[in-house]
């Protein structure tokens, strides 16, 4: 979900009585200025306030967070570097993780973070994008805009590294958009593949090689048989044994005028053998005879 600071956070960055209230640390926190007043109000002596420019541009980001990197570590306070970057360059949920680490370092004390409220390594919002309906979510491109920023391209211009992230990036949404066609088929008319439509059922262990045959001809003598009459009533049957006349044989029809899928039937079997699909008794039978 969003990220969400903590109200010990909240609370005890009103006891600092900062200049500019934390109201969204993602871009309150961004140009360094509130994050050295914090500073400032456990090492007064050691932060010059006048060296801090209060400005939103790429350098004026950039000389604030390299005089908080330097005055961490003169005074040995481990805060990652990746965490400060990323607060640099607007990321969600680093500006929170900074705060967290901060306050459980000057404090000495854990602010409660809530499950649901947990973030990435990546600083990415794809946690987010996760909470979402499937048509709410962010498109590819959009997810490239989010999670890369127009000053991380300015401040790291290899193009190698980039490259792989939104190879990455692009990667993750084609898996979330195939997820979310699977779980909503009716929704998106997904249609089975090639390799789904030809998957076979195993055999059952209670049922012998003779029993499966017998069961599977069965249904496939039954679609054989309509298909036989479709066509025999369309075209008239070019053959001349299937073209028998219903007085002739008026006990092979039903009350609907089909022919009954039975092996006693002469017409039924005759469509069978033309249809090349031979029941296992009648090889029985011949192999008898």
């Amino acid at each position: 979900m969003v990220a969400r600071t903590p109200r010990e956070i909240l609370r005890w960055l009103e006891s600092l009585y900062l200049t500019y209230p934390v109201a969204v640390p993602r871009w309150d926190l961004a140009n360094g200025f509130t994050y050295g007043e914090i500073l400032h109000a456990y090492f007064g002596k050691d932060i010059n306030m006048f060296c801090f420019i209060n400005g939103r541009s790429l350098n004026a980001r950039l000389l604030n967070w390299a005089l908080i990197k330097q005055f961490l570590v003169k005074k040995n306070l481990s805060v990652p570097i990746h965490i400060m970057d990323a607060t640099l360059h607007a990321k969600d949920g680093a500006a929170e993780e900074l705060l967290e680490h901060t306050y459980q370092l000057l404090t000495n004390k854990k602010a409660f973070i809530d499950p649901p409220y947990e973030r990435d390594d990546d600083f990415s919002d794809h946690p987010y994008q996760q909470t979402l309906d499937y048509f709410e979510q962010a498109s590819a491109a959009k997810a490239l805009k989010n999670n890369i920023k127009v000053t991380e391209l300015m401040t790291d211009p290899s193009y190698a590294y980039h490259a792989k992230k939104s190879q990455a990036i692009l990667d993750q949404a084609r898996a979330d958009r195939q997820a979310i066609r699977a779980a909503n088929p009716e929704r998106f008319c997904a249609k089975r593949t090639l390799a789904e439509k030809c998957l076979r059922q195993p055999l059952r262990a209670e049922l012998n090689p003779q029993e499966w045959y017998t069961k599977s001809f069965d249904s496939r003598s039954r679609s054989a048989a309509s298909l036989s009459n479709k066509s025999s009533v369309k075209h008239h049957s070019r053959h001349g044994s299937v073209d028998v006349s219903k007085k002739d044989y008026p006990q092979q029809y039903n009350d609907q005028g089909f022919i009954e899928a039975n092996e006693n039937n002469a017409i039924y079997r005759e469509i069978i053998l033309r249809q090349h699909a031979v029941p296992l008794g009648d090889l029985l039978q011949t192999f008898e005879a």
